[in-house]
């Protein structure tokens, strides 16, 4: 009878890990199945870019106008071709405003990895763990076009609605797979660690570089080493591709667009390896940490609710909401829609125990 449990708080914990881990594994694994028939497309291959020189930058998810280089300070000037590159492939849905006009948030890192074995960005698979309208997540309107022979660059700009964009100058050190994870099973912060396994069983294959012609500059000559076809798609017939089996190690200058439910993780690297990251996040954002975040000093304020508590702990526990509620308790509220928290769990099986 469940009266055993009675006073036995750890084992309820137990029975709720448990649970919870079956449940999160039952989700995803009918999720990337359903995602593979409808052939979704978590990811894609902007195009080429350089870095500029670095400076020591480091600003993360600092706000400004996507179209207006103004609105941005004058050390991060030298990222705007790199910003400009993203907006330019923005799809402009009909009846509303240019995307451009809309506050986006910038990400600039350079630094030097200071312990060995460690990332620059933040270790562990996670996805960007914003709230966002459903809209603002993510959309492939029209694939990059990168021809079968390679010319090194994209000949054709996709399309996207919402999502965000990635790059650095250091090949390998940034995984990405090919999937997008339900909202319910992205935990604090945007952790998905504890998927991995699912992803493995769904993505066998050890990580690898996109499709490239080899670099051979005698056989391939100027196709040498250039990109081919889709980065989500390999195989050596361009007439019977096949989706990857594994997920992609970013090269150097690989300008990626992605959902904000796309599973990725930020690689080792050894000591004194220096690196610069880029990433821009293209609005919809529900709610800004502050504790986290770069403010402009320019004045453009985040669109977003601004709060004031760890994104990962949580700590403090009373946030300060400092605007949009409305936008901020929406978001929270939809993270957990359909599963019982461990409190909810805990009080019927207490009830039960008092029968």
């Amino acid at each position: 009878p469940l009266s055993v449990l009675s006073g036995h708080s750890d084992v309820l914990r137990l029975i709720w890990h448990v649970v919870d881990i079956a449940w999160k594994r039952e989700q995803m694994m009918t999720a990337l199945q359903a995602q593979e028939e409808k052939e979704l497309v978590a990811f894609a291959h902007v195009d080429n870019v350089t870095f500029p020189a670095p400076k020591m930058i480091n600003v993360n998810m600092m706000p400004f106008i996507l179209g207006d280089k103004k609105s941005l300070p004058p050390e991060l000037h030298a990222y705007w071709p790199m910003i400009s590159k993203c907006t330019s492939t923005l799809h402009r849905s009909d009846g509303k405003a240019s995307p451009k006009d809309r506050v986006g948030y910038l990400t600039v890192h350079e630094s030097s990895v200071v312990h060995e074995g460690a990332s620059q960005r933040r270790p562990g698979l996670h996805t960007e763990g914003f709230n966002r309208d459903v809209c603002d997540s993510g959309k492939v309107h029209t694939l990059p076009r990168w021809h079968p022979w390679g010319f090194g660059h994209a000949m054709r700009n996709g399309q996207f609605e919402g999502g965000l964009f990635m790059a650095s100058n250091v090949s390998d050190s940034c995984h990405i797979y090919n999937a997008i994870v339900p909202t319910e099973l992205v935990g604090r912060g945007g952790d998905v660690e504890p998927l991995r396994s699912c992803l493995n069983e769904r993505f066998p294959s050890a990580p690898k570089p996109r499709t490239c012609w080899p670099a051979d500059d005698e056989r391939c000559g100027s196709h040498a080493g250039c990109a081919r076809c889709d980065m989500h798609l390999e195989g050596d017939d361009l007439f019977d591709q096949r989706r990857v089996t594994g997920p992609i190690a970013l090269r150097t200058g690989e300008l990626v667009w992605f959902t904000d439910r796309t599973p990725h993780e930020s690689r080792p690297l050894p000591t004194g390896q220096p690196r610069q990251f880029f990433r821009l996040v293209t609005g919809g954002v529900d709610t800004w940490y502050a504790a986290h975040s770069t403010p402009n000093p320019l004045g453009t304020q985040p669109d977003a609710a601004v709060v004031h508590y760890d994104k990962f702990t949580g700590e403090p526990a009373a946030a300060l909401v400092e605007s949009s509620p409305t936008r901020h308790a929406r978001g929270a509220a939809s993270s957990c829609a359909g599963r019982p928290s461990l409190r909810q769990l805990a009080a019927a099986l207490a009830k039960e125990c008092q029968v």
